[in-house]
């Protein structure tokens, strides 16, 4: 029985290693060189809204992208499912006659040439990785990205213009940001030798793996968590040891001791309040993992301020500890600076890898502003910490939704059907996170808490999404 690509319609006399599902197949070829789109592109960039996969019927969202073919879709999860089925050796393509394909064919197979070319020089670690990816939606009420809701107050912006001005633009910024860290000492009590800045707490992620992974390469954290930590690693080339959290998404401190004993790591990072799940680890199981690690352990409390508390004092009594903060929840995400605090001899080694003026003028400036006007931070954090208390119980209330407690500014939930209600919403014009995938976060959303009359529209639109 002849079997023709649903993609390029070439048939099974003409080539071998066509896999057919139903009334749908594809040839290896196509399937390789749609596997090469989908990891070449985040879904964000170029694969919005493509529908449902012919193959599983499976619907775009999630961890799902389709691939929209001419005469058919198919979605990356049967990708690797059916290549997968076509075994080394036996299912090989027939080279294709370039008369047979035409200038269209000739030039999908310079592109697959090319590609192939440039992947073999990638790290193997890199080359299976999805890059960080934050689909991007133009919506009315954005509750998405885990941001401050709130501008700033006008003569305050005012202020911020008027320093901006006096930038001399055409010479470096400070190297040492002096200035903000001389603040940023102030404000926390914490010596200022103690302090570097970052180009957002990633680049400090990346500046201590780079700096302190010269014993066993190994590096240790929670699952589900920030997904910056895999990513570094994996571009650094280090091993990563990822354990899962308990029932609680708290840490499983009986797995990591184990781990801790037997993988030796020399980085451990904890992120506290946690990314996606939204809890505060245990003081218990962070001080158990600091007297066990003979490594750094790095404690990201990006999300402290919504928590009301934060573990910086133990830097006191634990040399190995580093903490990590953001000025990116509090209001200030597009200034995209970060602060490390550790003790003096952690940070004079992390200073020899950071890049030269790596912070530039115009954060600097504007954060020592802030620094000095920091009464309406205080105020915003508290109104967003009362609405997602009064957005928790509410959706407490509903039977259908399981919400998880939360001490940052979002909350996690799990729904049935997390990519229907992730595509009503976005219809609505209201964009939250989709982070539904198999395994713990299996039809889960996640939603930032925005200004109340954000937080009603979104009550309201669930509601309704429910009741139908």
């Amino acid at each position: 029985m002849e079997i023709r690509c649903s993609f390029c319609e070439i048939t099974s006399k003409e080539a071998a290693g066509i896999v057919q599902r139903g009334e749908h197949s594809i040839c290896s070829e196509c399937l390789k060189l749609v596997k090469e789109i989908l990891d070449e592109f985040s879904m964000g960039d170029i694969y919005e809204a493509r529908g449902t996969c012919s193959f599983c019927g499976g619907e775009h969202g999630g961890g799902r992208m389709v691939f929209q073919g001419k005469n058919a879709r198919i979605c990356n999860k049967c990708i690797n499912e059916i290549e997968a089925e076509i075994e080394e050796g036996k299912n090989k393509t027939v080279s294709r006659k370039t008369d047979k394909l035409g200038n269209e064919g000739q030039k999908i197979q310079e592109q697959v040439e090319v590609l192939s070319l440039l992947k073999s020089k990638v790290k193997k670690g890199i080359l299976e990785l999805s890059p960080y990816s934050v689909p991007h939606y133009e919506c009315p009420v954005k509750l998405d990205g885990n941001e401050s809701p709130f501008l700033l107050p006008t003569e305050l912006l005012e202020n911020v213009i008027n320093e901006i001005k006096k930038i001399p633009i055409n010479r470096y910024p400070d190297p040492e940001a002096n200035g903000v860290r001389e603040k940023i000492s102030k404000m926390t009590g914490f010596p200022l030798h103690g302090i570097i800045i970052g180009n957002g707490s990633d680049e400090l992620i990346g500046m201590i793996m780079a700096t302190f992974s010269g014993g066993t390469k190994r590096v240790l954290y929670p699952v589900p968590t920030f997904s910056m930590y895999r990513i570094t690693g994996t571009a650094l080339g280090l091993e990563l040891v990822e354990v899962g959290l308990d029932e609680r998404f708290d840490i499983d401190i009986s797995e990591t001791v184990k781990e801790i004993n037997k993988k030796n790591p020399d980085l451990i990072f904890l992120a506290s309040p946690n990314n996606p799940t939204g809890n505060r680890f245990s003081d218990n199981s962070i001080f158990e993992i600091l007297n066990h690690s003979k490594g750094i352990v790095v404690l990201d409390e990006a999300y402290c301020d919504f928590a009301g508390r934060t573990l910086l004092n133990l830097i006191q009594k634990y040399e190995n500890l580093i903490v990590l903060r953001s000025m990116s929840k509090v209001g200030f995400a597009g200034i995209r600076m970060g602060i490390l605090f550790g003790r003096s001899e952690i940070v004079v080694e992390i200073n020899k890898v950071r890049l030269p003026y790596n912070v530039n003028s115009l954060t600097q400036r504007i954060a020592e502003v802030i620094f000095d006007n920091v009464g309406f931070v205080s105020e915003n954090v508290q109104l967003i910490t009362r609405e997602r208390d009064r957005v928790f119980k509410v959706l407490k209330l509903i039977s259908s939704i399981e919400a998880f407690p939360s001490d940052a500014n979002f909350i996690l939930f799990r729904a049935n059907d997390a990519d229907r209600i992730f595509k009503e919403l976005l219809s609505k014009g209201i964009l939250i996170r989709n982070f539904n995938s198999p395994g713990r976060l299996e039809n889960c959303l996640r939603v930032t808490i925005g200004t109340p009359e954000e937080n009603d529209i979104f009550l309201a639109a669930l509601g309704e999404i429910l009741s139908l």
